[in-house]
């Protein structure tokens, strides 16, 4: 899939993440939030990383440029990202680290190379157990960058899930099954899927990579987790005008567009991608009443 321009603007980094330059911000990252996943009202900006109690190291070197420590007087900040760090690369990308341990002894550093700690995994701030938010913003672009388009790759053999592939017409949620009959006229096409984790013993669910929809073999809509970025007021993928409530009925539920049903046969096909390429994919065989 192409990079959109506001990924591209962060090239210093692309361009030492090419070269084996980066590196992930903990030893053992396990993966637990993806990029662009639904969090209630709005985008996951990041990645949540667990894997335990770590220490976190700058992915690349780099200046810091903020520090907050929990419950420190600051009442214009954040609070939900517990302590963090946020630290400077080359044009102008910030590299963040939140839900650090609160650590107010911590000894003062303004330069920072990747062998050196920018704290420890911790649960500060609103969180549900120990883990690392890390994320990356690339000023210039004024955009949040998908990590994983500049982390190393991590071993991923898991495809994604398509549980579900339904039309949504006069606010009534009709599932497309093999040979169903459906009325013709403007529908809205919803996919649930996930992306599952091979590395947990148990059923985590991620958002995926990227979903693309074809009706009768021409592909109508396609989306994808490059960047995200503000636009009038509202953080929109990258590229589109589509905010999470446009992206996202519910957590897995996902909004493909709007489709036009002639009468006749039709089909559809969603096809959804995880970041390591691995794909699922959907088609059902129906029928458009005339």
């Amino acid at each position: 899939m192409r990079r959109c321009p506001a990924a591209l603007a962060a090239f210093a980094l692309y361009a030492a993440a090419a070269a084996g330059a980066l590196e992930w911000p903990v030893e053992r990252p396990i993966v637990t939030g993806t990029f662009g996943e639904y969090r209630g009202d709005h985008f996951h900006l990041g990645l949540d990383i667990g894997g335990g109690e770590q220490v976190v190291h700058p992915v690349l070197a780099g200046e810091l440029v903020f520090r907050y420590e929990e419950n420190a007087d600051y009442s214009s900040l954040p609070r939900g990202v517990g302590s963090y760090a946020v630290i400077r690369h080359p044009d102008d990308v910030l590299s963040v680290y939140c839900h650090l341990r609160r650590d107010l002894e911590r000894p003062a550093r303004t330069v920072y190379t990747v062998r050196d700690a920018v704290g420890v995994i911790g649960d500060t701030g609103y969180s549900a157990g120990k883990h690392l938010h890390f994320m990356v913003f690339d000023v210039q672009a004024g955009s949040f960058v998908n990590p994983l388009s500049l982390l190393p790759p991590v071993a991923d053999r898991e495809p994604p899930v398509v549980r579900r592939l339904a039309l949504r017409t006069n606010d009534r949620i009709v599932d497309l099954l093999p040979g169903i009959t459906v009325p013709s006229g403007r529908a809205e096409v919803l996919v649930e899927a996930y992306d599952p984790r091979e590395d947990v013993r148990f059923h985590w669910p991620l958002a995926p990579y990227s979903v693309r929809l074809a009706l009768n073999g021409a592909e109508v809509s396609r989306l994808g987790f490059e960047a995200l970025q503000v636009n009038e007021g509202r953080m929109v993928v990258s590229g589109t005008a589509l905010s999470a409530v446009d992206v996202y009925a519910s957590e897995s539920l996902m909004r493909l567009g709007t489709i036009e049903l002639r009468g006749g046969e039709s089909h559809l096909l969603a096809v959804v991608r995880d970041f390591a390429g691995n794909e699922a994919s959907r088609e059902v065989f129906f029928t458009v009443r005339e």
